[in-house]
């Protein structure tokens, strides 16, 4: 049936369809989450989605999408469009990545792109990204360099004219622990992005247009207009903020020098550590990407985002520090530095609140998202394995379990408990975990006093005690945690969240380095709470009650941080409260 034409007036078009693409890049998403088998992306969501022009400029994404994937996927596939030409490429052709300077900044992240066809014209792009359980490597920040981490995948077609590459397929099956789980990622990535293409389609045809390009010409130049209004009600000059993870064998100083003119702005991390020789540096596109997420997030969130808001940000870090690694740095567990851009640009743009910049738009640090892993090999293959799946290689098993300490507060409210800043991944569920590897756990539970003082407090921050069930050696995998040495800090006049720590059998483990833990040892993770803003002393003293009544801070912090008389009856509760 041929379908209808809704004819719509040129001036309210443009904006219809960038609705529409971002309904489509939603639609894609849930596919992706749907289909997908590694619990890095079905359970922790550490994926997205996005829609490109013909020239790959930014048209279409999810409300959801991780922040840091703005700026990655459309570098990404630029890059890629420089040895693939547009020309060059045919309905049903399918590119994949995993490259860490392309994509997403290390080996885990592959990036999937469909050339998008409507009436034998290319007229966009259809592109994800998303983390796989494992291709291979030493996925914590142990590695030499890169070549240690896994399969490495230059740009390669999965799908030539629609015919898939099985000589690909086997190289990946042959570089994983998990092959069933990765393949399947693969095609998830793959189906998506062809059901953007339909849509794509679909919509054009619905409307009565030929393709996409005055449109997002449109779009993209309204959007630059509104940023660069945006940037000009600022006041000028440049601001320098710093933020330090806790890095390998020592800190790292991330130091951003913000610089407003009168309607753009230049970042430069001139002063940053050194890369190291650990899995911890980052290839500059994660560093932009990063970059454009916290000045979205203190400027211009309300601004659409699209290619066009993006143009006004310059960024630059010298080739050779820790946020523009050279090739062949390891970078597995780059995100552990990475993540400290926000901050650092939350400090810097701090003085322009609230003359310039809402108290509702710039946060204390935060406690981030951790990773952990479990790895090892059942001594008995399970019968699920030995018939199929879950599709583990001789009964091996590597699974990360993905779980988040507590935002920092805002100028206006508190911050946000166990949640993730600013990856934007979701706590994968302890089901997950107990069902493919074996562990037990124990307790998961809010850390009281975790959230850091003040007029508003930072998010809790969150323990978790897991039990070993094998009597083989399992490797526990330390990941992407910081903020152990360095704690969450806060911003004006709030104080630091609660710092991380991790454990086995009660005392301190190496916060790095791969280790064997055996049967019914107990492994104890505390991940770090938010800092606070403002002064403690003026936070109001009803919601210093509220929280000492739902032990979300102790009697010693009501008293000490907050200066609350709690009078001479109070009882401390003697349980904590659970997540």
């Amino acid at each position: 049936m041929k379908p209808m034409v809704t004819a719509l007036p040129a001036a309210i078009l443009p904006e219809a369809v960038r609705q529409r693409l971002i309904s489509i890049a939603e639609e894609a998403e849930a596919v992706i989450l749907r289909t997908a088998f590694s619990s890095s992306i079905a359970e922790a969501q550490d994926f997205s989605a996005g829609i490109y022009d013909s020239e790959g400029q930014l048209l279409g994404q999810s409300r959801r999408a991780v922040g840091a994937f703005i700026g990655t996927v459309g570098q990404g596939l630029r890059t890629i469009l420089r040895e693939f030409r547009p020309d060059s490429l045919e309905p049903g052709d399918v590119l994949v990545t995993n490259d860490p300077w392309i994509g997403g900044g290390h080996i885990p992240d592959v990036l999937c792109i469909r050339p998008a066809f409507s009436g034998g014209r290319l007229v966009g792009f259809a592109a994800n990204i998303a983390h796989v359980s494992d291709l291979g490597g030493r996925p914590s920040a142990e590695a030499s360099d890169v070549f240690e981490e896994g399969l490495l995948i230059p740009p390669t077609f999965l799908h030539r004219a629609g015919q898939l590459n099985e000589e690909l397929l086997r190289f990946v099956q042959s570089n994983s622990r998990l092959p069933k789980q990765v393949i399947g990622d693969l095609h998830a990535l793959s189906a998506a992005n062809a059901l953007v293409e339909r849509r794509i389609d679909q919509m054009l045809r619905n409307y009565g247009i030929d393709d996409l390009a005055w449109i997002s010409q449109r779009l993209q130049d309204g959007a630059e207009a509104a940023m660069r209004e945006r940037i000009a009600q600022l006041r000028p000059g440049t601001y320098v903020g710093e933020a330090t993870s806790d890095g390998f064998d020592q800190s790292l100083l991330i130091r951003a020098a913000v610089t407003i003119h009168a309607d753009s702005i230049h970042v430069d991390f001139t002063g940053t550590a050194d890369q190291v020789r650990w899995g911890m540096n980052t290839p500059f596109n994660l560093t932009y990407a990063e970059t454009l997420y916290a000045l979205r997030l203190a400027l211009g969130s309300d601004i659409p985002l699209l290619e066009g808001s993006l143009r006004p940000f310059t960024v630059f870090a010298p080739e050779g520090c820790v946020l523009n690694a050279l090739r062949p740095a390891p970078t597995m567990i780059r995100v552990t530095v990475v993540q400290n851009v926000v901050g650092a640009i939350m400090r810097a743009v701090s003085p322009l609140v609230p003359e310039c910049v809402p108290r509702s738009r710039v946060s204390a640090h935060f406690g981030g998202i951790w990773a952990i892993r479990f790895r090892g090999v059942y001594r008995t293959i399970p019968k699920t394995y030995q018939h199929g799946g879950p599709g583990h290689v001789g009964g091996s098993y590597a699974e990360v379990y993905f779980f988040n300490g507590g935002m920092g507060a805002t100028g206006v409210s508190d911050g946000r408990s166990a949640t993730s800043m600013p990856v934007n991944c979701a706590n994968v569920p302890i089901e997950i975990m107990e069902s493919r590897t074996p562990v037990m756990f124990e307790a998961k539970r809010l850390i009281p006093d975790s959230g850091g003082p003040g007029r508003f407090r930072g998010g809790l921050g969150q323990l978790i005690e897991i039990r070993v069930l094998s009597d083989v050696p399992v490797d526990f995998i330390p990941g992407t945690n910081d903020r152990m040495v360095n704690a969450p800090f806060g911003l004006f006049g709030g104080k630091s969240g609660g710092g991380g720590r991790m454990e086995v059998d009660g005392s301190p483990c190496d916060r790095r380095r791969a280790q064997a833990v055996g049967l019914d040892q107990i492994i104890r993770v505390a991940i770090p709470g938010g800092g606070g803003v403002g002064d403690p002393h003026e936070r109001d003293p009803e919601a210093v009650r509220s929280d000492l009544h739902d032990r979300l801070i102790s009697t010693q912090s009501a008293i000490r941080d907050y200066g609350l008389d709690v009078g001479a009856n109070h009882e401390e509760p003697n349980t904590v409260k659970e997540e």
